[in-house]
């Protein structure tokens, strides 16, 4: 049986081991009177941790083929749209996120994807401009749009 450490359950566990052993430092650094909770919680954290990476070591790693997930580069879109959105305002940011999203929901033909992107984008500017009267971000006219 292959063992690898590039497993989530094992990363997660050695991830808290790593924050409450450094919670556990600056706890037991702290006043003996009011951090008697936080200890025992951290030292329970700790332990918990230590015991379900233990029980990933010794249970071993079922092999699984790699899959590509849209998630992280539907996550940079939109980290990307919402800094751009501060500069060139909420319409031209949203139009290829939403392009984008529509793409990972297997939108393919390009009338349907074109329409519903303009709709959605469009949409959602005038709902939250003109209807809610929500002020978003305007393009670089100075807010005229």
């Amino acid at each position: 049986m292959s063992t690898s450490l590039i497993r989530p359950r094992l990363l997660l566990a050695l991830a808290l081991l790593g924050v409450g052993a450094g919670l556990s430092v600056a706890a037991w650094n702290g006043p003996s009177d009011a951090m008697l909770v936080p200890r025992v919680v951290l030292s329970i954290w700790c332990l918990v941790a230590v015991l379900i990476a233990v029980t990933e070591l010794v249970k071993g790693a079922p092999t699984v083929a790699l899959s590509f997930s849209p998630l992280p580069l539907l996550m940079m879109a939109v980290l990307a749209a919402a800094l751009a959105m501060k500069h060139i305002g909420f319409l031209l940011p949203s139009l290829p996120l939403v392009a984008l999203t529509l793409w990972l929901f297997r939108v393919r033909r390009p009338l349907p994807l074109m329409l519903a992107t303009t709709l959605i984008a469009g949409g959602l500017w005038f709902l939250f401009h003109h209807v809610l009267l929500i002020r978003l971000p305007s393009l670089l006219t100075s807010g005229v749009v």
